[in-house]
């Protein structure tokens, strides 16, 4: 009787244990999937910041090359005076200008 008692008290403990073990290997898991969210997460706002970084040097560069700003840095450094309806568009697809 004694032994069949601390059989089931030796199984107990091993259970015990085997259940703190899973339950260290959960919150290790839990843990371990919170930063990979939190990563991913850092990771696209990163994406969406360069993004719109890169649209504002898009808007900049279609602002520095317009008709309007080449007449207006002519007119600053006396060059030869250019005017928009001399300016004739030789492909849409390449946005290239030629002047008459």
């Amino acid at each position: 009787m004694q032994k069949a008692c601390q059989g089931i008290k030796k199984l107990k403990s091993v259970n015990l244990a085997f259940f703190v073990l899973c339950l260290m290997f959960m919150l290790f898991s839990a843990n371990y999937a919170n930063s990979q969210n939190l990563s991913r997460s850092e990771l696209n706002a990163q994406i969406k910041a360069s993004e719109d970084h890169a649209r504002r040097l898009n808007v900049s560069v279609s602002e520095l090359q317009s008709t309007q700003r080449i007449e207006n840095e002519s007119k600053r450094l006396d060059l030869v005076k250019v005017q928009s309806k001399d300016t004739y568009y030789l492909s849409a697809k390449d946005e290239r200008v030629a002047l008459k």
